[in-house]
């Protein structure tokens, strides 16, 4: 009887166990404003189920939504996604694994579905003192300092239209007397118009994502003016006197005949 018992007992423990799967998401400690957030994990749920991947804005209230994702579990049982990261504020943040519908089975005590991370942000580092709208000809010029840098290396990643990549360029970072700003210039030049994202990173890592626009010289328009033909010079119609003026000019004329017949008397 005891042992039947034992049995049942241990039929009932490997069902249980048999229902509790795993699911386990990894994400970057910190991550800067701009780049890629990468989130990946494994799980051991079955093919084809569906849960989200949201991530949140920690807040002193209620934490703040801010985009999510649908991962559908495939054959590898492992997956993957990336969420962009501008635009969004500096602060801590959470990513979360939730479920769209009750999964029906409960997750092992393994499972790791939540997981913090800091956004920071370092744009207000690139000071530039060019503008992001160039011309064919003049661009790509990419010149301006980081306040406080001094001499040091930065790397320059360029992506222009249709996702072309250009290789990495390294720029040596200069100073001027007295001032601890280090100070960057380079140009690469460009053939083609559209809109040019470069990415700057230092020894710390990425640092901001600055988009150039490309395009080509305003010409003006040389369209010509309409030409305007008069009709030829006509002789001017003749001048009609109105009727009060007739009648003065003719009170005069009547006038003149009778003091010129009295002098001739």
């Amino acid at each position: 009887m005891r042992l039947a018992v034992f049995f049942l007992l241990c039929l009932i423990f490997l069902a249980g166990s048999a229902q509790a799967y795993v699911l386990t998401i990894s994400a970057p400690a910190e991550i800067r404003a701009g780049a890629p957030l990468e989130i990946s994990g494994t799980t051991t749920f079955p093919v084809g189920t569906q849960f989200d991947l949201v991530i949140y804005r920690l807040q002193p209230s209620t934490p703040e939504e801010v985009t999510r994702k649908i991962i559908v579990v495939d054959e590898s049982k492992s997956f993957q996604e990336s969420f962009p990261t501008s635009g969004m504020l500096s602060g801590d943040y959470k990513v979360e694994a939730r479920f769209l519908t009750d999964p029906g089975s409960k997750l092992g005590s393994d499972s790791v579905t939540t997981r913090v991370f800091r956004i920071t942000d370092r744009s207000g580092e690139i000071i530039l003192t060019v503008p992001t709208d160039q011309v064919v000809g003049e661009a790509l010029r990419i010149e301006g300092y980081i306040p406080k840098a001094g001499v040091t290396t930065i790397t320059l990643k360029v992506s222009g239209p249709q996702g072309a990549v250009l290789p990495p360029q390294d720029v040596r970072t200069t100073t001027r007397t007295g001032k601890d700003e280090g100070y960057f210039s380079r140009t690469i030049p460009v053939a083609e118009r559209g809109n040019y994202y470069v990415d700057f990173y230092d020894i710390r890592g990425f640092m901001t994502t600055v988009k150039f626009m490309v395009d080509t010289p305003h010409e003006e328009s040389s369209v010509a003016s309409p030409v305007i033909t008069l009709p030829p010079d006509e002789p001017p119609p003749p001048t009609v006197a109105s009727a009060p003026v007739a009648g003065f000019c003719g009170a005069l004329i009547i006038v003149g005949i009778l003091s010129f017949g009295r002098l001739r008397r």
